[in-house]
């Protein structure tokens, strides 16, 4: 059994007690990363979004957090990120830049759905990105397969973000059902936590560590915060037969 960590959507900007909609958003990282930790994961996925405006100091102090927890771990960029930075000052003795990762019986591989001045904040996946994924995919047809990416690829039930996923989602599916050794792909970008099943495989959206969306079956009540309105992370169990197990926990910032 390998235990994965996924953190997504840290937003951190160019100082540590700057603030976004309300949120200290390194202090609320480093609750979540320091809960992350209790679990001892074999390794952490960084989903995307983790500057806000991709400030090169903010990707520096989160690299020296992880780095702190020595915990192997891997990213990939979000529509306010800036991967060229990520690129530069992302890796170390346990941060790696690599998008295919070997986790036991498992293949990991990490999606880039960056796209140039999006129009408001959607993703794509470029012809060589769609390659790669096949590629890979191929190489890898006897193993059970997760795939990571930042923008989510099935509806979320939000209209507002169900408008900025991954605009050419319908590419990425042609080339992921013909491969049922692909078990589940998880992301960020949509600050919310929720599953949907698509050709059999299991999809899963993931709070982020500072602000949430509210879900479309939640009304937000002033004064009364809930469950879903804490940060949060995901952890998944993947099994040596391709099963797997996922759960989001929760961290109660605003108690």
């Amino acid at each position: 059994m390998v235990l994965i960590a996924q953190i997504t959507d840290t937003h951190l900007l160019d100082h540590p007690d700057a603030e976004m909609r309300g949120v200290k958003t390194d202090a609320s990282f480093q609750a979540v990363l320091a809960a992350v930790q209790r679990f001892k994961p074999d390794c952490l996925i960084l989903t995307g979004d983790l500057a806000h405006h991709g400030e090169a100091i903010a990707y520096e102090r989160l690299r020296d957090l992880v780095e702190a927890t020595q915990i192997p771990s891997y990213w990939l960029p979000g529509n306010h990120d800036d991967p060229e930075a990520m690129a530069g000052i992302l890796q170390g003795d346990y941060l790696s830049p690599d998008k295919n990762i070997s986790l036991g019986n498992w293949q990991l591989l990490l999606l880039d759905s960056f796209l140039e001045n999006p129009e408001y904040g959607e993703g794509f996946l470029d012809t060589a990105q769609l390659a790669w994924l096949a590629e890979n995919l191929e190489q890898s047809s006897h193993s059970p397969v997760a795939i990571a990416i930042h923008h989510h690829v099935v509806p979320a039930g939000v209209d507002w973000l169900d408008q900025i996923d991954v605009t050419n989602r319908a590419e990425f599916w042609q080339i992921v059902q013909h491969h049922p050794q692909v078990k589940t792909v998880f992301f960020g970008h949509v600050h919310l936590e929720y599953s949907v099943t698509q050709g059999g495989i299991s999809c899963f959206g993931t709070p982020s560590t500072c602000t949430q969306v509210t879900p479309p079956d939640q009304e937000l009540r002033e004064g009364d915060r809930q469950l879903w309105e804490q940060p949060g992370f995901r952890l998944f169990e993947l099994q040596d037969d391709g099963r797997f197990q996922t759960k989001v926990q929760r961290i109660p910032w605003f108690a």
